[in-house]
């Protein structure tokens, strides 16, 4: 009881106490479920629990709580010409004076969660194998990659150096949504189809 109260009051001593929280519960809830899930639902209604709470966590964290939290945001570009897919936004591209500095409650708590997180994954997989759970092994190889590539991303984004890479991305709001492929992407598969069709005619 000790440990949760004092848990309780280093969460309380964060810059964003709500969001930390919802941060750590988005990483622990999956796997909660995981473990407990098969107690009341049958492997398929678990299966899409779990996957949707992965999705949740993945967009909350790579979109709102890594923002707010560690100032750090990126996103995966489909539609570049460049071999540079990754887009990043860090606090080292803005003045310090332009926001609040990073409460190291705040980076300590993300950091050591999106670490966690995938090497959890990775004992359950490996538990997996021993047991021959081979179904449960498919949802835990998802677990793993979606938990993995989000701190793989935080991590290149948090290593970035604006002034070095001279980013053209430097400019954008820190509040704009990450970009999805556009109706270009569509245009180039109708005419890729076109050519098809016009083959076999």
């Amino acid at each position: 009881m000790e440990h949760l109260s004092n848990f309780y009051n280093t969460i309380l001593k964060s810059s964003h106490p709500i969001l930390l929280g919802l941060h750590l519960a988005g990483k622990a809830a999956p796997i909660v479920f995981y473990i407990i899930g098969s107690l009341f639902l049958g492997f398929t209604a678990q299966f899409i629990c779990v996957v949707l709470l992965l999705a949740f966590d993945f967009y909350l964290t790579k979109n709102i709580s890594g923002r707010k939290l560690v100032q750090l945001r990126w996103w995966y570009d489909s539609t570049t010409e460049n071999t540079e897919t990754f887009r990043f936004e860090s606090y080292k591209q803005y003045p310090p004076s332009l926001g609040p500095p990073i409460n190291p409650i705040d980076s300590r708590l993300f950091w050591w969660s999106m670490y966690a997180t995938p090497i959890v994954w990775a004992v359950f997989g490996i538990l997996c194998i021993l047991r021959l759970k081979l179904f449960y092994l498919v949802l835990v190889v998802v677990a793993v990659f979606l938990t993995g590539w989000n701190t793989y991303g935080f991590r290149c984004c948090d290593k970035w150096d604006p002034i070095a890479k001279n980013a053209d991305n430097s400019t954008e709001s820190w509040f704009q949504l990450p970009s999805i492929p556009g109706l270009d992407n569509l245009q180039r598969m109708a005419r890729f189809q076109s050519f098809f069709q016009g083959q076999s005619s």
